[in-house]
């Protein structure tokens, strides 16, 4: 019952490895796999012993008005065909494996999906704060500028682009919080209520794509499909049957003038040769060899994915830092372009006009540079996720 109540107990979510916890507690894609074990067992079962399935009791009894003459009694079972248990116990063992590794490259899967959710509501989350600034900032230069107003047709135009500029920036904050709702929304259906922080996550070091549990999973699949065809092929042939019982039979029932003898025991044993094979076992097994071809592409595919994946990610990473770098360059440049400009206001050399522009220019490479910081860490994540780490 503690174990229980552990279990059903809510996960504080601090970091992604916390939220992939949630994520795979609630996902229905990891739920099949205990049933997957069973069948393991099952199998493992199935194969002990010399014949197939469960034997088979049939009695006869053979009458007349004056009594029993015969009674039969035999147990029939299916005979299994050398090296058939090894089969089915090898493809236990294969499906074992093959729920083992399915549950960890499951888990590689959503830990994706958290990925992407993850910074995706970082990425918004960041656009809000800055857009919010600058509402911010917008209206304060209003303010300063509503102040002046009466100074002028100049002043009234400075306060007119102003408001201007207000406005604008409030419709990029609604925009940037709509994109924010989708965001948690999207998180929340993932893997619960979002934390307040969202810390990143350190960069693994390169790993082998031998190691992946992606491609692990893919060769533990064509492994077990192959283990599965060759089980099933031994369901193709002729099945033979064989049957052990016992008779009891009397004579002289029926002839009152002769005494009834005694009955006299035989023991029999017999085998059943089928005339012809099981069709729709025959159908099965050529269908199982297909899956466990292309089960075996499927897993040559997936190594050439995760190759190519991996350049992929240590580009898109080195991409991240060099855009970066240059974000941060911009946005130093431009604060001190706007600093200048504001300067030049205050003397009397530069119109207000120039000064917005310079503002504006600014709050965009300050979007930018959010933006910029939030890409590098989710070109971190995405880097961990092509080497198969999880956060």
């Amino acid at each position: 019952m503690a174990d229980a109540q552990e279990a059903a107990a809510p996960i504080a979510v601090r970091t992604l490895h916390d939220a992939v916890d949630v994520a795979v507690a609630q996902s229905s894609e990891t739920a099949s796999f205990p049933a997957l074990r069973a069948q393991a067992e099952a199998l493992r079962r199935s194969s002990r012993g010399p014949f197939v399935g469960p034997p088979v009791l049939s009695a006869n009894l053979l009458t007349r008005s004056q009594g029993i003459i015969e009674e039969e009694t035999s147990v029939s079972a299916g005979i299994r065909w050398p090296g058939e248990g090894k089969a089915i116990r090898s493809y236990a063992g294969r499906a074992g494996d093959a729920a083992q590794s399915g549950i960890e490259a499951a888990r590689l899967r959503i830990a994706g999906d958290v990925r992407d959710a993850w910074w995706s509501l970082a990425a918004a989350r960041a656009a809000v704060a800055v857009d919010r600034d600058q509402v911010g900032i917008a209206a304060t230069t209003a303010s300063q500028v509503a102040r002046l107003v009466g100074a002028g047709e100049q002043a009234r135009r400075d306060l007119l682009l102003a408001q201007a500029e207000a406005s604008a920036a409030e419709s990029r904050l609604s925009q940037a919080e709509a994109v924010l709702a989708r965001a948690e929304a999207a998180y929340a259906a993932l893997a619960g209520p979002p934390p307040e922080n969202l810390p990143p996550e350190v960069q693994a070091q390169a790993t082998d794509p031998e190691d992946s549990p992606a491609l692990r999973a893919a060769l533990d699949r064509a492994a077990l499909a192959d283990a599965r065809a060759t089980s099933l092929s031994y369901g193709a042939r002729v099945r033979l049957e064989g049957s052990i019982g016992v008779r009891r039979e009397r004579g002289g029932v029926g002839d009152p003038n002769v005494p009834a003898e005694p009955f006299r025991n035989a023991l029999l044993v017999g085998i059943k040769l089928p005339l012809g094979r099981n069709q729709t076992a025959v159908a099965d097994a050529a269908g199982a060899r297909s899956d466990a071809l292309g089960a075996g592409a499927e897993a040559s595919r997936t190594r050439i994915r995760l190759v190519a994946e991996r350049r992929a990610a240590q580009a898109r990473l080195d991409a991240a830092v060099r855009s970066l770098e240059q974000a941060q360059t911009r946005r130093d440049a431009l604060a001190e372009a706007l600093s200048l400009t504001e300067r030049g206001r205050t003397e009397g050399e530069i119109g207000f006009i120039e000064v917005l522009r310079a503002r504006q220019a600014l709050s965009e490479a300050e979007r930018d540079l959010a933006a910029a910081k939030v890409a590098r860490f989710a070109a971190i994540s995405s880097f961990n996720q092509a080497m198969g780490v999880l956060p």
